[in-house]
């Protein structure tokens, strides 16, 4: 009957692994994010079994299979509501590009606005999608609508007289150097976050997270690289390179700041601003079984802890709707959001506990108002016009794998979850009636149809980001303790390289 168990549980945890293992997709028990800039926000320092309220079964166990444990200590040990208190910080001033390569091969800095022995190095956060494209700002529109806009006619006039060459792949520099901007940013976001779990009844609970933060993003230079180019343009005015340069910096460069007021995006000042964060409650269940408990020594004891959670959040978040250029979002900007997590642990009872879970964010789609959209496949970050859209983003799929050891040291205990998460390409639709912003002069002439482009903001959506969280907690009593946990980068792709650190402050009750 024995060897019949085992075998029966074993036969269990094999196919949970080959489940997780054959789903191939990228495995923290929590809702993920859009966020390129925090798609992983932690709210508390605890392993998974305290954030669980798993710990005190755990213990008791142990006392009854081993002797010589402390059962003071987890008689003491309570299971009904865990509350964590966490401030954070978290930092970034670059990241990796969507193919996680540099735009080009020269360092783009404050310090450094040439080539500067052509270094290879991060993309700066102001260039994860590719660097602001000035002349195709006058792409993809009728010449009525650009006499609306007297800076971009007069560019358009002075660089493609009677429009020739408008619209022509080869005036864009394959090398982003000729009419390219380049935006070194540097991110800061400072705030505080919440959770509370309580157990409900055969290892079923609730948590509940929120917090709130200030982030602040600023342009540390504006870096015009026109007079670094080495481009030929074939229809610009201009019959040599250049006359070409002084051309493209008197018409577009020169005039960045009358260009983003005319087409009314703030580039003047920097983004700070606080907000509260995504609202999040998880529905849980948890429970661990014994293995191996009537073995032979030769066999590893352990707990297979499988734990299952369905997740779902609201976004009470100061929106972004893209006209201030150096904004970063705050959590879902908006979007609600639904998600289920599955994993396992397996607790080796005398030594560590490894395990792991694979995830799934779904987002809930949102309008907005007024928002920049391109009317050129040759637009990139700043574009002329806006429009109503609505947004279906893309899924998240992540997949974590921990390591664990309680009270390794004396009352220290420590964990390692390694990430993998991969957004998937957002859908977005123009919403009719095509209004355009800024909005034309009503005794106008009527303005032919502008034609936007929503799929090159699609193609640039989609992220990939794989990070680390080592944690260490120290209990000063069965039912306090504080903690420390450092979210570690290890690669992008498109998005930041985001730095965090959290301290905990844990009370169970």
């Amino acid at each position: 009957m024995l060897r019949d168990k085992q075998k029966k549980i074993s036969h269990v945890l094999l196919s949970l692994f080959v489940v997780l293992t054959a789903m191939h997709m990228p495995m923290h028990a929590d809702l993920t994010t859009l966020a390129k800039n925090d798609p992983i926000p932690m709210f508390t320092t605890l392993n998974i079994d305290d954030a669980l309220l798993l710990t005190r079964e755990q213990l008791l166990y142990k006392f009854d299979a081993l002797s010589g444990w402390d059962y003071e200590w987890a008689d003491k040990k309570r299971d009904h509501v865990n509350i964590s208190i966490s401030p954070f910080a978290q930092n970034a001033d670059r990241g990796k590009t969507i193919k996680g390569q540099k735009v080009n091969d020269i360092i783009v800095s404050a310090d450094c606005p040439t080539d500067c022995n052509l270094q290879i190095l991060d993309t700066p956060l102001g260039d994860l999608t590719g660097r602001t494209n000035m002349i195709a700002l006058l792409y993809g529109q009728p010449s009525p609508v650009l006499v609306t806009m007297p800076v971009l006619a007069a560019a358009s006039n002075g660089l493609f007289p009677g429009r020739v060459g408008l619209n022509d792949e080869a005036n864009i520099d394959p090398d982003q150097r000729l009419g390219f901007f380049s935006f070194p940013i540097k991110y800061r976001k400072r705030g505080l976050r919440m959770e509370g779990t309580g157990l409900i009844s055969c290892g079923v609970g609730l948590r509940i997270q929120t917090g709130f933060s200030t982030i602040r993003q600023v342009r540390q230079a504006t870096i015009n690289l026109t007079d670094t180019a080495t481009f030929e343009g074939k229809n610009i005015a201009g019959s040599d390179l250049e006359e070409v340069k002084n051309n493209v910096n008197e018409f577009l460069m020169d005039q960045l700041f009358a260009i983003a007021n005319e087409i009314d995006i703030d580039l003047c000042d920097d983004f700070v601003e606080t907000s509260m964060e995504d609202v999040r409650f998880n529905l849980f269940w948890r429970d661990f079984f014994p293995v191996n408990e009537d073995a032979e020594s030769s066999w590893a004891r352990f707990l297979a802890i499988p734990y299952l959670q369905v997740s779902g959040s609201f976004s009470p978040v100061k929106i972004d709707d893209g006209r201030r250029f150096f904004a970063a979002p705050f959590g879902n900007n908006g979007h609600a959001s639904a998600g289920l997590t599955a994993g396992v642990n397996l607790d080796f009872i005398e030594t560590i506990e490894i395990g792991g879970e694979v995830g799934f964010t779904h987002f809930f789609k949102r309008d907005f108002c007024n928002m920049p959209v391109p009317t050129s496949e040759f637009q990139n970050n700043l574009y002329p016009f806006s429009t109503n859209v609505s947004i279906q983003p893309g899924e998240n799929w992540h997949f974590c794998a921990r390591l664990a050891a309680y009270h390794f040291l004396d009352r220290l205990s420590m964990h390692f979850e390694w990430y993998v998460l991969d957004h998937q390409s957002d859908h977005i639709d123009v919403r009719g009636p095509l209004e355009l912003f800024p909005a034309q002069p009503s005794a106008t002439p009527p303005v032919p149809a502008v034609v936007f482009m929503p799929e090159v903001l699609e193609c640039q959506s989609s992220f990939k980001v794989k990070l680390g969280n080592i944690a260490l907690n120290y209990d000063f009593s069965p039912n306090f303790n504080v903690g420390l946990l450092w979210q570690i980068p290890f690669s992008q792709r498109n998005a930041y390289r985001s730095s965090t650190i959290m301290a905990g402050l844990n009370v169970t009750f």
